[in-house]
């Protein structure tokens, strides 16, 4: 498996080696997945002196993503919720800490739709692909696309093309950015307990002694893990496990991500990443082969890509490698979940992005900046908002 790494680390941080004086900073963020990175980056942006705070779980739910960015979504073929609120910021941040770090992790190309029925097709062929369309969305162009171009793919009804879409290399994402944080000492290393470490002092400061830091304002953005905060156990998180699988398909040639019975994703070497699964009952990570939860989602995944191409897995024409899997810090009306506490305003939560972390945290991070010199966050972004 050397497309997809997730447990290795590029460097080896250095922040917490030898005794150090008290670092007080303006943002504490504890999480440093796809929300706590971004909100790192946007604060450092605008001059803020920032503590990045993580534990280095190599199964967290942002390591697994694949990282899709994609214009349109689901059977009604709507467009992703606020896209044109969202895309283009994310563009431009992707851009600019690449050319920050120097490192290439950001990666924008058409995605693929392959219709289901005739059904799917019509729809798609009156909401997008037909030029006298009453409602076109900005930004988002559709066309169709020639099967003959997408090898071992199955399209009976066609396929049309989506732009613009990207993906993120979370992985190569992450571990450039926490590089970059090390470097200038805002990165740090813990395994924080929220419930014994942090104290709120009544000038309202917020200090981790472990680590000897101290700040203004301090940002949780722990995903599933909020659950066991006490300061954000509320959080109306509904979470949900997804798995992605690891295959060889030398039969399928597409050099694009494809969106089908499931979405698949070209890695190089005649190998995809194949998901994702969406379950809300096994709440945990295990891969093993004992564990039936991970065999379920396996021969479910595998079952899908059958679905999609002229292959199988009996026959040889599909070989299996890996599989991973991570909770998603979903919300119940799939919304993100941002704002202040209730009583320490202060702390503030970044969470419940679900599988949107890679398009929308570059702008929530904005929006929850923008709330700390008095904007006000809207209301459908709230944690504390009504279902």
């Amino acid at each position: 498996m050397n497309a997809c790494v997730y447990h290795v680390w590029p460097f080896q941080p250095q922040t917490l080696r030898g005794n150090r004086q008290i670092k007080c900073v303006d943002l504490i963020v504890l999480g440093a997945g796809l929300a706590g990175t971004a909100i790192a980056w946007q604060a450092h942006f605008r001059g803020w002196s920032v503590a990045l705070i993580d534990r280095l779980d190599p199964q967290t739910s942002s390591r697994v993503a694949a990282g899709l960015v994609t214009p349109v979504t689901g059977s009604r073929g709507a467009a992703s919720w606020r896209w044109d609120d969202f895309y283009p910021i994310a563009e431009n941040f992707y851009y600019r800490i690449e050319q920050t770090t120097g490192k290439s992790f950001w990666h924008v190309a058409p995605a693929l739709k392959v219709f289901g029925n005739q059904e799917e097709k019509d729809l798609y062929q009156t909401r997008w692909i037909d030029p006298n369309r009453k409602q076109p969305s900005s930004g988002i162009l559709a066309s169709s696309f020639p099967a003959t171009n997408a090898v071992g793919i199955l399209a009976p009804y066609g396929i049309c093309q989506l732009e613009p879409a990207a993906r993120l290399d979370t992985t190569a994402y992450l571990n450039a950015s926490h590089h970059y944080f090390d470097s200038l000492g805002m990165f740090f290393v813990s395994d924080i307990d929220c419930n014994q470490a942090i104290t709120i002092h009544s000038t309202g400061s917020i200090a981790i002694e472990s680590l000897r830091i101290t700040a203004k304002r301090m940002v949780f953005c722990q995903g599933f893990a909020a659950r066991q905060n006490r300061f954000f156990d509320r959080l109306p998180l509904h979470p949900a496990r997804g798995d992605i699988i690891q295959v060889r398909s030398p039969q399928v040639q597409c050099k694009h991500i494809i969106h089908s019975h499931t979405w698949a994703v070209p890695i190089g070497e005649q190998q995809f990443l194949i998901g994702a699964t969406y379950d809300r009952l096994a709440l945990h990570d295990d891969v093993g082969d004992n564990n039936l939860d991970a065999m379920r989602f396996r021969n479910e995944l595998k079952d899908r890509w059958e679905s999609m191409t002229s292959g199988t897995f009996a026959a040889g024409e599909h070989q299996f490698l890996d599989q991973r899997a991570a909770v998603r810090p979903a919300s119940y009306d799939r919304h993100p979940l941002i704002g202040p506490h209730e009583s320490h305003p202060n702390l503030y939560c970044l969470n419940g992005l679900g599988s949107k972390g890679t398009l929308m945290s570059p702008h929530l991070s904005e929006i929850l900046l923008d709330s700390m010199e008095g904007a006000a966050i809207p209301d459908s972004l709230l944690w504390t908002r009504r279902k």
